[in-house]
């Protein structure tokens, strides 16, 4: 027992000697003549500090001026432009095949064929030459599909962008020549 009372005097000692340090430490930091919180510096160091502040601040105002921020586009990528994009190939007019030199009012059609291999028909282009051509060809420059061939005549539909960008399709019809045009 008297072990257990030598270690509990020696815990309240030890317990009072802290509070009184910790009491002492924060009346000698805390208190000064002004009232105010601990001088930790001289005040002819606090003016010197002030001063080197003051400069420092005149110095990097003078160093980056304000300026308004404009872009240059010239010479760069469009930014909202994809980074991948199909490109078509551009071909001129002397590369193209017969049927997609001429346009679609150019050609006259000269004769239908129909028997067991489908309906076929006959065009003429404005060279003079003629050219057999059957449902699924491209003709035209606008790379226009032949879709129907009739008795009498021949169904091609267009595919063209109109002006908000979407795709519409057009169809052009070309009639049969008859005899008596032939003769003029």
């Amino acid at each position: 027992m008297n072990r257990h009372r030598k270690q509990g005097k020696k815990y309240y000692s030890a317990l009072t000697i802290v509070v009184l340090v910790s009491l002492m430490g924060l009346g000698i930091l805390g208190c000064s003549k002004s009232g105010q919180g601990p001088a930790t510096t001289t005040p002819i160091a606090a003016k010197e500090v002030q001063k080197t502040i003051t400069q420092g601040a005149a110095t990097t105002a003078v160093e980056k001026p304000v300026t308004a921020y404009s872009y240059i586009s010239l010479g760069r990528r469009d930014p909202f432009a994809p980074l991948v994009t199909k490109e078509e190939k551009q071909t001129k007019a002397g590369e193209r095949p017969p049927l997609e030199r001429y346009n679609l009012d150019d050609f006259k059609l000269t004769a239908v064929l129909r028997g067991g291999f489908g309906d076929n028909a006959v065009v003429e282009a404005p060279d003079g030459k003629g050219y057999i051509i059957h449902v699924g060809t491209i003709i035209g420059p606008n790379k226009g599909v032949v879709k129907k061939i009739t008795e009498n005549k021949l169904i091609v539909e267009e595919k063209y962008k109109n002006f908000s960008g979407g795709s519409e399709r057009k169809e052009i019809v070309i009639d049969l020549r008859k005899k008596q045009e032939e003769s003029q």
